[in-house]
């Protein structure tokens, strides 16, 4: 068939020209039982019509043909007027065929099914293209017209429909995250990720956003309003998806080269110019957040030991003067103190052997002081040692026959006991006591301490049990 505007070839079920995209005007074509229906009833009319032309034939003589010639005059007319009657029928019955088949958007949709299911995509694309001209911002109708497109391989033009759909028709949620599905399924199968991420942040259904936030690069949060503090704040900075967050505090722009964020940044006394970006797992980058931060923050006075660093002989006491703007914490192990070390609540007894103390004030505001630190080396003139003495203790409990044996094993459980170093104490009137805890240990090699305390006298080796009365005194049962 050819086009009666521009003359080109094209195939006869098309309803535009391809070319020039001009309006077919081509009679429909009918259902097959009402074109045999109709066909049917014409046979019978003419059957009929036929039958009483011979019928009625005159059987008079030539000689009477004047009253037969009228006879059959005035039946012929009515022979015509049926034929007449016959034809409008007929045409009236064409001319609603024709209009339906025109102007029904349900035969539009009928007609694409039917050609959808024979692979004819581009001819079942030409009946929804005239069902959305009839009736536009049917929803089911553009995505059946979306997805002959895709058939056909016109993939942009599918994206143009869905596009246009959502930006013109009001949709009720669930058609607009259907809607929403197609346009990103066409978007990834391409990795046109940035489209995906602009169509969405431009989205103003928070349901749709949060179904697809995946795609999403939002712009990050802070925590904190930009300003002046006097405090140390923990800044967080965050976003609603997965991805990496990275940031500056100088106020250059952040990249993939900047520090990433992994945990909240505490900001200390100082002025900071904060940006921060995200990207997603499609590595799609945000706009850049920045906010400015002051913060304005007094430092407390530092601890005062009232100790030197030095080598001791004798046991000696680690006092500490605390500053009333805040809490003495301190290490033993050489580490710089925080808020998780040990706090400082009185004298300290210095420990046997080599050992750095540091200790720091740290304010109500999280603002750590200098940090004092003091070394010693603590070494008791006397001939017992503490190996000596967890020898003493054990020999001691073996010959009361609490032990069955010089490891440790008991007859009271299945692991055995031992004992370790814990300080040395001054008893008064009675002298210095290295303090052994006792543990039980299993086969595993778990331990649990036990409520017993021992003390050897650090000078003779003398083992004893250390106990305490109802008014904290120390006492000492012998045990040889």
């Amino acid at each position: 068939m050819k086009c009666p505007n521009c003359g080109y070839e094209m195939s006869d079920e098309h309803l535009y020209c391809e070319k020039c995209g001009n309006e077919i005007q081509i009679v429909p074509d009918f259902e097959p039982e009402l074109e045999n229906s109709i066909t049917e009833t014409l046979s019978t009319v003419g059957e009929e019509i036929e039958g009483r032309v011979d019928t009625e034939k005159p059987l008079t003589s030539p000689k009477s043909s004047g009253h037969s010639s009228k006879t059959t005059s005035g039946k012929n007319s009515m022979v015509a007027s049926l034929v007449i009657f016959v034809i409008v029928v007929l045409l009236t019955i064409f001319s609603g065929v024709f209009l339906y088949q025109r102007y029904s958007v349900n035969y539009q949709i009928s007609r694409a099914g039917k050609y959808a299911e024979r692979g004819k995509y581009a001819e079942a694309a030409s009946y929804l293209e005239r069902a959305l001209k009839l009736e536009p911002g049917q929803t089911n109708v553009v995505l059946a017209l979306a997805n002959d497109y895709y058939l056909c391989g016109e993939k942009q033009k599918a994206l143009e429909l869905l596009l246009k759909h959502i930006d013109t028709v009001v949709l009720e949620t669930e058609e607009k995250e259907v809607v929403y599905e197609k346009i990103i399924a066409l978007y990834e199968e391409e990795e046109r990720y940035e489209e995906i991420n602009s169509l969405l942040l431009k989205c103003e259904n928070v349901e749709i956003q949060t179904r697809f936030q995946q795609y999403m690069a939002m712009t990050p949060e802070f925590n904190y309003i930009a300003g002046s503090y006097d405090k140390i704040i923990p800044l967080k900075i965050s976003v609603n998806t997965t991805g990496t967050i990275y940031y500056t505090l100088d106020g250059s722009d952040p990249d993939e080269n900047s520090m990433i964020y992994t945990s909240p940044i505490f900001l200390e006394s100082g002025e900071y110019q904060v940006g921060a970006v995200f990207v997603n797992d499609y590595g799609i980058k945000s706009n850049v957040a920045r906010n400015w931060y002051m913060i304005n923050l007094t430092v407390p006075e530092q601890p005062e030991v009232l100790l030197y660093s030095g080598t001791y002989n004798k046991l000696t006491m680690i006092e500490v003067t605390r500053p009333e703007n805040g809490t003495v914490y301190y290490t033993t192990d050489g580490s710089n103190p925080t808020s998780d070390s040990l706090i400082y609540t009185g004298p300290i007894q210095m420990p046997l052997g080599k050992s750095n103390f540091k200790f720091v004030t740290i304010s109500e505001e999280g603002v750590a002081s200098e940090i004092v630190s003091r070394s010693f080396d603590f070494d008791l003139k006397t001939e017992v040692s503490v190996q000596q003495a967890i020898v003493n203790v054990i020999s001691a409990l073996y010959n009361r026959g609490v032990l069955k044996d010089l490891q440790g094993h008991s007859f009271e459980i299945a692991g055995r006991y031992i004992f370790e170093y814990d300080t040395i104490v001054e008893i008064p009137d009675l002298g210095y006591y290295y303090v052994l805890k006792e543990f039980e240990e299993t086969a595993s090699g778990n331990k649990m301490p036990t409520e017993r305390l021992y003390a050897v006298e650090v000078y003779t080796g003398a083992p004893n049990r250390l106990t305490y009365d109802e008014n904290g005194q120390m006492g000492l049962i012998p045990l040889s």
